[in-house]
């Protein structure tokens, strides 16, 4: 046999042994998922009577659970953790603190692994485990990016105010945090973040102060409509301005209508009035009606647009005032008033 027919030789014995390893491999894992799934069938059956009764009766059957088969449930327990609320997931959680898991937790956040951190957090927020949070803060400044999304997260979820500064301060990197997921969690931290969030808006960072005034803006936070109203007037980077505005019509605070109506006018740009006009409409107060009434034939499009539907949704006096004027944008945003609506009576107020 010639030197080519040992090589075709060869070759057929590689392709020969991968394809038996491939076999071999898929055959084991088969048989894993079996006994997995077999070992899984008694907890999931336990979970699922648990769930049934809302929790109020099966916590010692799911502690009873053997640690293997425990652990062949324990996607299913979890996923069932981030969905229960009230006194079901209380019962659970108590039933994972049994169990070790937050000791377990505890530990996997030091790990090498950064998927092993990554689930430890969402481990401890999904437990609301507020012993946890010094340490997820720790995790804001990780190596790996998946990592720190997964910290705010569970700090948002655990909802302890204390943590607001550490989530301030995650922002405040080369490579932050996303925006959207940091608003989320101050709001999950609720009202008590509002100082620590005002505080806030002097940092240097535009893009902190941004976010600060999103999650005021969504917490209702009218304890700082005049803190928010200086950072309208006096900020000096454009979009931060705009968050204010945006915001300001939020809070739906009376407070908020002479800086909103300060800024429809020149000099400030156009972007601004334009942001301020729909803010006015998300105010909802009536004697917003004379200032957005005179910007109806405003040369800038945008802001004679959003003047005409902020109008729209002030109500009687609004739509009288859409009415007497008469141009395109009032027939555009009359066009939009939802039938049945009531004639307007009277003249704004």
């Amino acid at each position: 046999m010639g030197l080519f027919g040992i090589a075709i030789l060869g070759l057929l014995g590689i392709v020969v042994g991968t394809a038996a390893g491939i076999v071999a491999v898929r055959v084991r894992r088969r048989v894993r998922n079996r006994k997995r799934a077999a070992l899984a069938a008694g907890p999931r059956r336990a979970l699922l009577a648990f769930v049934a009764e809302n929790g109020e009766e099966g916590s010692e059957d799911l502690i009873a659970i053997p640690e293997d088969a425990w652990r062949a449930a324990l996607p299913a327990a979890q996923g069932l953790l981030g969905k229960l609320r009230g006194d079901a997931h209380a019962a659970l959680v108590s039933v994972f603190l049994h169990r070790g898991a937050a000791r377990q937790a505890l530990a996997d956040l030091h790990a090498r692994s950064g998927v092993r951190r990554a689930r430890a957090a969402h481990l401890l927020g999904d437990l609301g485990l507020r012993e946890a949070v010094p340490e997820l803060c720790t995790l804001l400044t990780d190596r790996d990016p998946e990592v720190r999304i997964v910290a705010v997260r569970a700090l948002g979820r655990i909802g302890d105010p204390k943590a607001a500064w550490r989530v301030i301060a995650s922002l405040d990197r080369p490579d932050p945090v996303p925006s959207l997921l940091a608003t989320h969690a101050f709001v999950q931290m609720g009202r008590e973040t509002e100082v620590t969030l005002s505080a806030a808006l002097d940092h240097p960072q535009a893009r902190v102060r941004a976010v600060c005034l999103d999650a005021l803006g969504l917490l209702g936070a009218t304890g700082a409509v005049s803190r928010m109203a200086r950072v309208l007037a006096e900020d000096e980077v454009l979009d931060v301005r705009v968050a204010a505005a945006t915001n300001l019509g939020r809070l739906g605070a009376r407070g908020a209508l002479q800086p909103l109506i300060d800024v429809l006018d020149p000099p400030h740009p156009d972007r601004l009035r334009a942001a301020a006009a729909r803010a006015l409409g998300d105010l909802g107060s009536p004697a917003a009606v004379p200032a957005l009434g005179a910007h109806l034939d405003d040369g800038e499009f945008q802001i004679a647009h959003e003047a005409a539907h902020s109008l729209r949704r002030l109500g009687a006096p609004g739509l009288a005032e859409l009415r007497r004027r008469d141009n395109d944008h009032c027939r555009e945003a009359l066009a939009l008033t939802p039938a049945g609506e009531p004639e307007p009576v009277g003249a704004p107020r």
